[in-house]
């Protein structure tokens, strides 16, 4: 028998783990779709890294929030699937069904789209890796602990590749940043910057090989772009920051008709709301004359795009969730809390 549920929420960055935890709060079963075989959305991109920007939160790295976010959307049992990309999306008699890239459809009364700026993944390097030295090739920064006193190279020329060359430093680690063009495209500050950390920079390189070394955890075979010699280079870790590659291609095959902004974001007259009934969006993905595009934000974004969802399926329910300090629904826990103090 299949079943259904209340909310299809596509994407398990942010927006849609807090919209997990408050459709939860609001007696709405959840069924949640990540494409990649993480949680985190774009929180992923950047572990080490300081988060300032959500209220009363003190400064607080960005794996650290996410495993609280993480924690906190599991909190009334939804159903998570990673590694699942929703390719297609149809109605019928007023349930929507969503078909992933293993062939599985899934039912349910309502969608929520948090997909951000589409499905985001690092491109990767082209050239041929020696299969020992995976652990040591990053596309997100590295844990501090591992890069400290160890030779980073960083491979890319913007401004991730030039902050993260200057923090990896400040870990301990020696770094050099390997370019493949004549200037670098990072903000002119943050260059002035690396070159006063001492930092080295190999311009009009390549890498065009990895292999594993001896006396270090590889060597990278440098192609020099301008006179196409090479040369190996020992190091222990290596950071690439090429970009990313975005598929947006889900809002593309839709079977109805949605709103869209600018070609791309979906199109609120009333925030969260879509065009198509029945159809919510929450965080960067959507627009709305006004909207705010913080983190903060998109926790606004969810809990206002549950509340759309709630009203759609009960008309006749409260406007919205009551307030966490007296909700029934934590009673129990926050007794737990309290004893624990």
């Amino acid at each position: 028998m299949t079943t259904i549920a209340d909310v299809l929420i596509i994407g398990g960055g942010p927006t849609g783990l807090y919209a997990s935890f408050y459709a939860g709060l609001r007696d709405l079963s959840v069924v949640l779709f990540e494409a990649q075989a993480e949680l985190g959305g774009k929180i992923n991109f950047y572990p080490e890294k300081m988060v300032w920007d959500v209220g009363a939160l003190p400064p607080t790295k960005g794996k650290k929030v996410k495993e609280h976010l993480i924690e906190q959307a599991k909190l009334f049992d939804p159903t998570i699937y990673l590694k699942t990309k929703i390719i297609e999306l149809t109605k019928e008699d007023n349930l929507f069904y969503a078909v992933d890239d293993q062939g599985r459809t899934h039912v349910g009364r309502t969608i929520l789209v948090c997909i951000g700026g589409g499905v985001v993944s690092p491109q990767k390097l082209p050239c041929f890796i020696h299969n020992n030295v995976d652990n040591y090739i990053h596309y997100q920064f590295p844990d501090q602990q591992a890069i400290q006193g160890k030779h980073l190279v960083i491979s890319g020329g913007g401004d991730a590749a030039v902050d993260y060359a200057i923090e990896a430093v400040s870990y301990g680690a020696k770094v050099t940043l390997c370019y493949r063009g004549e200037k670098l495209k990072a903000h002119e500050a943050q260059v002035k910057k690396m070159k006063a950390e001492g930092i080295q920079v190999l311009m009009n390189h390549t890498i065009d090989g990895v292999n594993q070394a001896e006396t270090f955890n590889m060597v990278l075979r440098l192609k020099n772009s301008a006179n196409h010699e090479t040369i190996d280079f020992l190091c222990d870790h290596l950071l690439i920051q090429h970009g990313y590659d975005r598929d947006s291609g889900l809002l593309d095959k839709v079977s109805f008709d949605l709103a869209r902004h600018e070609d791309f974001y979906l199109n609120c007259e009333i925030p969260t709301k879509t065009s198509h009934p029945g159809v919510f969006a929450a965080g960067d993905i959507h627009y709305f004359k006004g909207k705010v595009n913080l983190l903060a934000g998109a926790f606004q974004d969810a809990a206002q795009a549950v509340n759309q969802i709630k009203h759609y399926l009960e008309p006749t329910s409260v406007p919205q969730a009551m307030v966490s300090s007296h909700n029934e629904k934590f009673s129990e826990r926050n007794r737990q809390l309290l004893v624990n103090e």
